[in-house]
């Protein structure tokens, strides 16, 4: 990964707007950046469920030469502040529609997913549906945000993790990777990225 595009990327918006932990979220992007540049993908496809500010896309797409799509019903976890075509999703609806699943397809035209991020709805049985409905497009990665929930103290936001656990101790062949901080100097709550490896 080219660490000063990141480190710009990073001036250009509003601390907390991209919705990630910024350590977390530079590890895990020089992860898949590196994962996909060794095995000589030089446009992998990302769909992202759930777009929160947009903004992860640039990362994605000026770091890694991806080819984004984010899938988005318009009722983000936050209200969007960022006003540029980062913010418009690639899909809108529901992404447990049947109808948004045919949409991808279209758009993916026979192509597999190389880096799924699920980071929609984050009840356990959105969670669940999702990877279920998404997981058998992916060829390399398949990742989860807010895998150690986004308030501790709050059981509805508990079901990436508990989705998660049960990922784990079910994918034992599988390798797992994780990135995790407990804070950071503007964020008091425990996030999480995890990383499922479907590709060698």
């Amino acid at each position: 990964m080219e660490l000063a595009r990141f480190e710009y990327l990073m001036t250009t918006f509003k601390n907390k707007e991209l919705g990630q932990d910024p350590l977390e979220w530079r590890h895990y992007m020089a992860f898949v950046c590196d994962y996909f540049s060794s095995r000589g993908i030089k446009k992998p496809v990302v769909v992202e469920i759930g777009i929160w500010n947009g903004l992860q896309r640039r990362f994605y797409e000026q770091l890694m030469g991806a080819e984004y799509i984010g899938i988005d019903n318009g009722n983000p976890f936050a209200p969007i502040s960022i006003h540029d075509g980062s913010a418009v999703a690639d899909i809108w609806g529901d992404s447990h529609d049947p109808a948004t699943v045919e949409k991808l397809k279209v758009k993916l035209e026979g192509r597999p997913i190389d880096l799924l991020f699920i980071d929609g709805d984050h009840s356990y049985e959105s969670v669940k549906l999702d990877w279920n409905l998404y997981e058998p497009l992916v060829e390399h990665i398949v990742a989860f945000h807010d895998i150690y929930g986004i308030n501790p103290k709050d059981p509805a936001g508990l079901g990436v993790y508990r989705f998660w656990d049960e990922l784990v101790n079910a994918e034992k062949t599988r390798p797992i990777v994780i990135f995790k901080k407990d804070s950071s100097a503007d964020w008091i709550l425990q996030m999480g990225i995890g990383l499922l490896i479907k590709g060698k």
